[in-house]
């Protein structure tokens, strides 16, 4: 997340960088901040691709399989 961070720093997407702070101090449980990490990523998936290059196509698919198997889906 530090990577995609600097990224959207660096490029100007402050809007991600904010969505991406808000989801660290959202809930209370890590299953809250995980669920608003794997919405955010989901609805940025082409920006991120954008800012970390086509590699991290793979990274932003494991990241939502992840968060959709802790809630069951």
């Amino acid at each position: 997340m530090r990577r995609l961070k600097a990224a959207a720093q660096k490029h100007g997407r402050t809007e991600l960088v904010e969505q991406l702070d808000d989801a660290l101090h959202l809930g209370s449980s890590g299953l809250e901040i995980l669920g608003a990490i794997r919405n955010i990523v989901a609805d940025n998936r082409e920006i991120i691709f954008t800012l970390m290059g086509p590699s991290s196509r793979s990274e932003v698919e494991e990241i939502i399989t992840f968060a959709d198997k802790m809630y069951g889906h």
